[in-house]
């Protein structure tokens, strides 16, 4: 029996590393082997034990590339050697959600490195082979690894009402933030007005295309956008942090009407003054992964260099020193040093 090397998070800020059996494909599975391996701020989460629906044991890792090693005999789209990334929902197909095509919020879901499937912190792993998409040769294995950030960042603005020439505001320059604001650029945003308490993350998206860059421990955004923006303020706010600071700047800043977008995932609750969201008719939607077309979006804008990535990937770490990676993710210093996306390779 062949075994693999797999580290699994078995307690809060605790990794193990074990020697399990390579799995087998089922008959419409792929088997792959793994490249690289993001670390995600929902992955920091579920290490911390702050994420509200991730718990040890698991293998973190969703953000990833590697190698088609088998495939199930029902699966004739992939072959050994092939590059890939893929999805990380794996769904019914039943509930009233995967029938109208949002599988992504299935009733009985599972999710790759987060809930139900051990992800990509492992030599190889296992999906359905529906979820799995091959990739151009002319991206690098640390570029496929970032596809998945980028059709969040797709799916949000997909999801918002968004229109060619709206003025926007995007809350947080990390990685989600920075991909959001770079896809609403191409997508002809008018103004991209775009906060966070780093500078040099804002720097870095100014460089990248933004209009305004602001830093809300130094200027009021709602103050800001009054004083600047007319009385149609914003049309679009994506809040890509989704802390309570952050979610009362959207509130504050935003016109009556305005559409919030919550891409952050919120580690705890949040209180929000629902007086303000009520008052001034304000629309809080909620933005969960994506589906097949954003993965389809975000391959092609990062192969044909519509997006760039590589600037985002700042750390990157041998898979056998991984104590030493999440430790550089979660790491503030790091951070307002202008420190982005942190990767382990094979």
């Amino acid at each position: 029996m062949k075994t693999m090397k797999q580290i699994q998070l078995t307690d809060v800020r605790k990794f193990e590393v074990q020697e399990v059996p390579i799995p087998e494909p089922g008959p419409n599975e792929v088997l792959i082997k793994v490249e690289a391996v993001g670390i995600c701020g929902s992955d920091m989460h579920s290490y911390t034990g702050h994420h509200p629906f991730v718990h040890p044991p698991i293998v973190l890792g969703h953000e990833y590339s590697g190698i088609v090693e088998a495939v199930g005999e029902n699966v004739h789209r992939f072959q050994k050697g092939q590059r890939v990334t893929s999805e990380i929902a794996v769904t019914c197909g039943q509930c009233y959600n995967c029938k109208r095509g949002r599988y992504q919020l299935c009733e009985r879901g599972k999710y790759l490195g987060n809930v139900g499937i051990d992800g990509a912190m492992a030599e190889f792993l296992v999906i359905d082979a529906e979820r799995v998409h091959a990739v151009p040769d002319n991206m690098t294995p640390e570029q496929v690894s970032m596809v998945e950030p980028l059709a969040v960042a797709f799916h949000a603005v997909r999801l918002s009402n968004f229109k060619v020439g709206d003025t926007a505001m995007v809350i947080g320059a990390g990685v989600i933030g920075n991909l959001t604001a770079q896809v609403l650029k191409m997508a002809g945003v008018r103004t991209l007005v775009v906060t966070d308490v780093v500078d040099a993350r804002l720097e870095l998206i100014k460089k990248q295309g933004a209009d305004v860059v602001l830093n809300p421990i130094k200027t009021d955004p709602a103050e800001w956008v009054r004083e600047n923006m007319g009385p149609e303020k914003m049309d679009l706010i994506f809040d890509c942090v989704g802390n309570e600071a952050t979610l009362d700047q959207a509130i504050n800043t935003a016109r009556k009407g305005t559409e919030i977008i919550l891409v952050g995932v919120p580690p705890v609750r949040v209180p929000v003054n629902m007086a303000f969201v009520q008052d001034r008719e304000l629309i809080v939607v909620g933005s969960l992964q994506y589906v097949a077309e954003d993965y389809v979006r975000a391959i092609h804008a990062i192969s044909h260099g519509r997006v760039d990535v590589d600037s985002l990937i700042t750390d990157v770490f041998s898979i056998n020193d991984y104590e030493q990676a999440y430790a550089a993710a979660l790491d503030k210093d790091r951070m307002t040093r202008g420190g982005m996306k942190v990767l382990m390779e094979y």
